[in-house]
């Protein structure tokens, strides 16, 4: 983990709300994992107070990344004011990260909404390590707009499925529907699958997958204040270690934001 400030490259609005940040910020870029996340903070002094938690959407070597972020709240719409050129305090890498499986065979991502933005740099850290696939991507949103970042999948190779809620792109709907009536009539059942997205989301991934026999690894978001656990504001009800007998609360920010989804207790 380490302390650095980061120059703004650039800050585009891809919609009305979503926008594109590019930073240099060379000792993080060179240590980040995928689904690791960053604290910044937006602005300096203390308005606002507390940093913001931002996962890395893509690596842009050797000395930098993206951030792919809604503007929802006052700290974001504050760093949706940024320019280039302007330098932010970012704090990383934090948390824990997906694991790539050895061996071959189909992988499956599950998208989200804005929950796509940790899933480009995993796509290409997959691929890059040499691991044949087929891989697979199916991405769920409101609407088309809320659809963005699906080239990067398809240049990589990704057989991609696409479902709005609307209908205006792709399937009509929700994306855990197809994926329901999609996943028990595969030939070969992928050997993982990444979800990040919405909790009811990520819920129903995780128990389409539990009865077909699947590993999921889901990314998790939360509030967070400081980002390594010391504040207890991301506690997550979780089942007992190996070995244990007892149900505790695990910090998203530290022992996640990835979890394997048999670990956390869906409500």
């Amino acid at each position: 983990m380490v302390l650095e400030r980061a120059e703004i490259l650039f800050n585009d609005a891809l919609s009305q709300d979503l926008y594109h940040l590019g930073l240099r910020c060379p000792k993080v870029a060179c240590s980040i994992q995928p689904g690791q996340f960053l604290m910044i903070r937006i602005r300096s002094g203390y308005d606002p107070l507390l940093r913001r938690p931002f996962a890395v959407h893509r690596l842009s070597p050797p000395t930098g990344f993206e951030v792919l972020y809604k503007a929802v709240g006052r700290g974001t719409r504050l760093l949706a004011e940024t320019r280039r050129g302007a330098s932010l305090d970012v704090l990383g890498p934090l948390g824990r990260g997906f694991e790539i499986p050895g061996g071959d065979g189909p992988l499956l991502m599950v998208a989200g909404g804005i929950g796509v933005a940790p899933l480009p740099f995993l796509a290409e850290t997959v691929v890059k390590s040499g691991r044949k696939g087929p891989y697979l991507l199916w991405f769920g949103g409101r609407t088309a707009r809320d659809l963005v970042c699906v080239h990067h999948f398809q240049d990589l190779g990704f057989v991609t499925e696409l479902v709005t809620e609307d209908g205006t792109a792709g399937r009509k709907g929700l994306v855990t529907d197809y994926l329901e009536e999609w996943l028990p009539r595969q030939k070969e059942m992928p050997k993982l699958i990444y979800s990040c997205g919405p909790y009811p989301m990520q819920r129903k991934v995780v128990q389409l997958a539990s009865r077909l026999g699947i590993a999921v690894e889901v990314a998790m978001e939360a509030l967070m204040a400081c980002g390594f656990g010391a504040c207890l504001g991301c506690s997550l009800r979780c089942r007992p270690p190996e070995g244990g007998t007892d149900l505790y609360y695990a910090n998203v920010c530290q022992h996640g934001p990835v979890f394997r989804g048999d670990e956390i207790i869906w409500e």
